[in-house]
């Protein structure tokens, strides 16, 4: 009997092994197309941020007109707005795409990394500024608010360097490359004011897929996008100011305020 059983239980635990195995074993294909996504997603954002951090440089901004005028004349979408909105909309549009496909089709692998998440929660509750204007402010608050300011201040710095590199060169009286310098700043704060824009124009609702992608809770989210906007608010007042002060200097502030004027800029 005990000769006749063996087979039988080394049959029924070399089974239970080969099923274990296999349960324990990932799937080649899934663990590959979760990678890819992952990269692909990565790599759109950063090129992204890296194109509107650096967009102040020559380089990017010749690399930007270059792709503006081979899609403009190849006919592929509609002159400068379209390239415009393909270029730094167009990126969020795909990592959307991309993050929904990512959410749906790994679910289970979603619903863990929440389960681990330890560290993560902590740079999310831990306080680093308690007093101060903004109130309670978490570890990664904090590194998006220094983020953003080094953004700004890196961005004025290299247009006002252009900027009075490019007035020296002209043979202007003090007095009009004052005004003219004024008005170059005030325009650079208001570009800058529109790549911040394109920050706050990133869906925060409770049901954003980029929001479950990066799990970000919506009370920090809300807070980001109230911030950023009094921030852009700053930057397009600073950029108003500038243009005042300058047409005030020429002595046609009056003119450019005037209802007339202003209805044929729009037209």
């Amino acid at each position: 009997m005990t000769q006749e059983r063996e087979p039988l239980l080394k049959q029924n635990g070399g089974a239970g092994n080969a099923a274990a195995g296999a349960k324990g074993s990932p799937a080649v294909l899934p663990s590959l197309a979760r990678s890819v996504l992952k990269f692909l997603m990565w790599a759109v954002f950063l090129t992204w941020a890296a194109g509107i951090f650096f967009y102040p440089t020559a380089p990017v901004q010749a690399a930007f007109r270059k792709w503006a005028d081979i899609t403009s004349t190849e006919g592929l979408i509609t002159g400068l707005t379209g390239t415009v909105f393909l270029f730094f909309s167009g990126p969020i549009l795909l990592i959307a795409a991309l993050a929904y496909v990512y959410i749906f089709a790994f679910a289970g692998d979603h619903i863990q990394k929440k389960k681990l998440r330890s560290l993560s929660f902590r740079l999310w509750t831990f306080p680093v500024l308690v007093d101060g204007p903004l109130g309670v402010v978490s570890a990664v608050e904090f590194i998006g608010i220094v983020l953003f300011i080094v953004y700004i201040v890196f961005s004025m710095t290299y247009y006002v360097v252009d900027s009075v590199s490019f007035i020296s060169k002209a043979h202007l009286p003090p007095t009009t490359r004052s005004e003219l310098l004024l008005a170059l700043i005030g325009l650079r704060f208001g570009s800058v004011g529109l790549f911040c824009m394109i920050f706050l124009f990133l869906p925060v609702s409770r049901g954003s897929v980029l929001l479950r992608l990066i799990d970000i809770p919506f009370e920090h989210a809300t807070r980001y996008h109230v911030w950023l906007g009094h921030l852009t608010m700053a930057l397009f007042t600073l950029h108003g100011l500038c243009y005042v002060i300058s047409w005030s200097l020429l002595g046609r502030l009056i003119e450019e305020v005037s209802s007339k004027n202003i209805q044929n800029n729009l037209e």
